[in-house]
């Protein structure tokens, strides 16, 4: 039987429990809720109920993407258990929250400590491959399930495994980056590139599909995950810059930046720097819509200075955002004052794809809920993006969008600037 029907007759048989609603329409809203989201959090005033728990392992001290992640993962919980209050169920799905400060070790607490807790099922994050590579293991040792927003390196690509991801690896960035390139024009690059398996996967895959299209690949240079003072660095960029404006020129040369948040500290540093303000820069979804680099005046302003375009995965297009992603984010920035990113974005997803696992099984055992997963991504499309996976339960496949940072105003904020398109292999500038 198909899964979709199975998760139709669960949610059938949660609306019998519902009769006493009297009146077909708050029937038609209860729905809703779980198809369509909801604006507002429902109290619950029985606490006598039966906890499904998701942990959430997010970087709260060191990243704004932790703030973000959390607020969405909380309004997923709320909309989730809104629709199970007016269904009338003893359910409430309950998130759990760990520390990373965005390293290793301390996510492996953090994953130990939700264990201990009682927590099985893993929403959201970490936000980087790195730190979902330190605890792979360990997941798949203690049968847990995760279903990630961010990571992508492809090293984690790995099939049978209790890791799913609600994004492309990078196999598929770094072909949209080249084509991005060529698009533009830029014929010889220097990579910059963060020394762990997130930016040595990127540069890697990156440095194949450019040169195979024609490209040229200057130089590569990674940089410790710990640095943030980048002035040694940029003074050598600086000196590979100048022979390189003087081989190729000035309008063929560019530079790909594969980091993180640092990325804004990077900026301040090569600001300094007489010629890599001279040409393009180009960044990964790693660095796409990074708040702190819109809002900081030195980075912000070398980053319009060099052009830097950075991409991620695509709700919609450049030119249209699906309505619920557009509403979603709306929300998200009113509570946090920041703006969210495709992941924090993919984050709400990721709970309400396990509510619906939840539903379609009536158990949050794993192995059960494991099953059922790659049908209902494979069915499932809230925010405009469809989420089947390919064999190594990764997305499988997405259009990308290009960001840009500009001036509004008195402020400095993200925009989008165009799309690739997957399918065809090509780039559209936004009308």
């Amino acid at each position: 039987m198909h899964l979709l029907f199975i998760l139709t007759m669960k949610i059938r048989s949660i609306m019998k429990l519902f009769l006493s609603l009297r009146s077909l329409g708050l029937l038609l809203i209860a729905t809703q809720i779980i198809f369509f989201g909801c604006n507002n959090k429902s109290s619950d005033s029985n606490p006598a109920y039966n906890e499904i728990l998701i942990g959430a392992l997010l970087p709260m001290s060191t990243y704004d993407e932790g703030i973000l992640g959390k607020t969405t993962m909380q309004y997923a919980v709320d909309d989730f258990n809104a629709f199970l209050i007016k269904a009338g169920s003893a359910d409430r799905f309950k998130l759990v929250i760990a520390d990373t400060e965005s390293d290793s070790s301390t996510t492996i607490q953090a994953v130990e400590e939700l264990y201990a807790q009682g927590v099985r099922l893993l929403a959201g994050g970490p936000s980087s491959s790195m730190e979902l590579g330190a605890i792979m293991d360990y997941i798949n040792d203690h049968q847990m399930l995760m279903l990630n927003a961010y990571s992508t390196a492809p090293s984690l690509a790995i099939m049978d495994d209790n890791i799913f991801r609600l994004v492309t690896d990078d196999a598929k960035q770094s072909k949209a980056i080249s084509k991005y390139l060529n698009f533009d024009g830029i014929s010889a690059v220097i990579v910059v590139w963060r020394h762990d398996n997130y930016g040595q996967g990127l540069s890697e895959a990156f440095a194949t599909d450019y040169v195979a299209a024609g490209g040229t690949l200057i130089n590569s240079i990674p940089y410790d995950i710990s640095t943030t003072e980048f002035s040694s660095l940029t003074s050598e960029l600086n000196s590979q810059i100048i022979t390189a404006k003087s081989q190729y020129g000035s309008e063929n040369v560019g530079i790909c930046c594969f980091g993180f948040d640092e990325t804004t500290m990077l900026f301040e540093d090569a600001s300094a720097q007489s010629d890599l303000g001279t040409v393009k820069w180009y960044g990964c979804d790693g660095n796409a819509v990074i708040n702190e680099m819109a809002s900081n005046p030195v980075s912000a302003a070398f980053a319009l200075q060099v052009n830097f375009t950075a991409l991620n995965v695509g709700l919609g297009t450049a030119d249209f955002t699906p309505k619920n992603a557009a509403n979603l984010s709306e929300r998200v920035q009113l509570a946090t004052g920041l703006q969210p990113n495709v992941n924090t974005l993919s984050a709400y997803d990721a709970v309400r794809i396990f509510g619906n696992c939840y539903l379609a099984t009536n158990n949050q055992e794993v192995e059960l809920i494991k099953s059922v997963l790659p049908e209902i991504c494979s069915t499932y499309n809230f925010l405009g993006i469809t989420r089947e996976l390919n064999e190594a339960g990764d997305l499988l496949n997405a259009n990308y969008i290009f960001w840009k940072i500009e001036t509004s105003g008195s402020s400095n904020i993200w925009n989008t600037s165009a799309t690739y398109f997957a399918d065809g292999d090509y780039i559209e500038l936004k009308h």
